[in-house]
């Protein structure tokens, strides 16, 4: 998110406001793809992601008179509308917080959510090898979806999508301090978590820190 292009985005939430539909097609392009990556990985379902991404879009036709440029950026005011389709969308899927443990997805579902994303992760590096590996994914993806929302944003925009603090810290619309807490008592959780799953966990854990 460069901050050169806040700007543009304040005039175009600005003419947007104003009923300016090629604004709002502007904007949609702009930061769909961020979005709909976020709410992935928060949700885990990628039916369910299109549905926050498409519902924050329309809630944001209706609320872009409500920005207000000294309280935010135009990118943490987006967020913002989508952190709460993600929380309703969460509480009409009960099985987003029950994974099963074979890793089937039970009842069919999708499996191209958190799983093969907090792979990606990790992608590059070596670190997950024969069962081991899969081991590590399957542990890590139930433990990352069941971190309370506000650790589970942090990791998401930092940890999975490689964010910065000061990023993270402008879409959630709170202090870098505060990201870098949760982010840290949210890698905590997460090591603790992992721990159990045995050795192929290790490399996870030196992954953060938590290693040994």
């Amino acid at each position: 998110m460069a901050e050169r292009a806040e700007p543009r985005d304040v005039e175009l939430l600005r003419r947007l406001a104003a009923g300016d539909e090629d604004a709002f097609l502007v904007f949609y392009r702009r930061h769909q793809g961020g979005l709909y990556r976020f709410a992935l990985h928060m949700t885990g379902r990628p039916e369910t992601a299109a549905d926050v991404v498409q519902e924050t879009f329309m809630t944001l036709m209706r609320a872009a008179g409500k920005f207000d440029a000294e309280r935010g950026a135009p990118a943490a005011f987006l967020y913002g509308i989508a952190r709460n389709h993600v929380r309703r969308a969460q509480e009409k899927d009960a099985r987003y917080n029950a994974l099963p443990e074979d890793g089937t997805g039970g009842n069919g579902a999708n499996q191209n959510g958190p799983a093969l994303h907090v792979e990606a992760a990790f992608a590059g590096e070596g670190v997950f090898e024969g069962l081991a590996r899969a081991e590590a994914v399957q542990w890590l993806r139930q433990a990352v979806g069941r971190l309370p929302q506000h650790y589970r944003e942090v990791v998401t925009l930092c940890d999975l999508e490689g964010r910065s603090y000061g990023e993270a810290a402008a879409l959630l619309a709170c202090p870098v301090g505060t990201v870098r807490s949760r982010l840290n008592r949210a890698r905590d959780i997460l090591l603790e978590k992992l721990r159990p799953a045995g050795a192929g966990t290790k490399q996870v854990a030196a992954r953060w820190g938590g290693g040994s």
